[in-house]
Parts: C-alpha cells; structure tokens; sequence
C-alpha cells in the first residue's frame, strides 16, 4: 500500500479534490529552499510573494507559493 500525507484538522470536510489540492500547496510551502544569495537554508516566505533570507536578509519577490529564480 501507498504511503499517504496527512493533514490533521481538515477531516473529511470539504471534499477529497479540496483537500488534495491543499495538502499539495501546504507541502511545497512548507519545504526547505536554499538562499539564491548566500546559500543558506533560512530562506522562507514573509508573506504572499515575498520571499526572504533570514542570515543575509535578501529579499525577493516570486509567486504566492513558491519562489521562481
């Protein structure tokens, strides 16, 4: 059997197309990206495209999930 990510707190609400669509959006948002600048693994998201690194404090603007370089 297939191994499957789990979001606590949605339960069966709203739809299995909904909560897919969520878990795959809540990954991506949530994995470790590396500092275009200096390298580091600090780099996250302040808010809806705005992305910065922590140690170097470089900022850039992508897309609302994921940042494009």
């Amino acid at each position: 059997m297939a191994k499957q990510k789990s979001l606590k707190g949605l339960g069966a609400r709203y739809g299995i197309k909904i909560r897919k669509q969520y878990a795959k959006i809540h990954y991506q948002l949530k994995e470790k990206r590396t500092c275009p600048e200096c390298g580091s693994q600090q780099f996250t998201r302040d808010a809806v495209g705005i992305w910065s690194c922590k140690k170097c404090e470089y900022k850039v603007a992508g897309t609302a999930y994921d940042v494009k370089l």
